[in-house]
């Protein structure tokens, strides 16, 4: 398939530099789907969790959105003693 082709059909080239990958899967990661902010990377949830229980044997502490937005979240940060 020519880039001639591509046009005429309609499909557009994602710009992978502005669109979110999950760091996990790297897969993009839809605008509304459930996605964890880290210092790192942008991670599904799903994919987020399903590493950290595998790693750590348990679920991980993560903190709500702020702002109105109900579909991110953030690692919480471990308490200092």
């Amino acid at each position: 398939m020519d880039s001639s082709n591509v046009e005429e059909q309609g499909t557009i080239d994602i710009d992978k530099m502005r669109a979110g990958t999950c760091g996990r899967c790297h897969m993009l990661v839809a605008r509304y789907a459930p996605q964890v902010i880290a210092s790192s990377a942008i991670y599904h949830r799903e994919c987020y969790e399903a590493w950290y229980f595998g790693r750590y044997g348990r679920r991980p502490a993560l903190s709500a959105g702020t702002n109105g937005d109900r579909h991110r979240f953030t690692v919480r940060e471990p308490r200092a003693a």
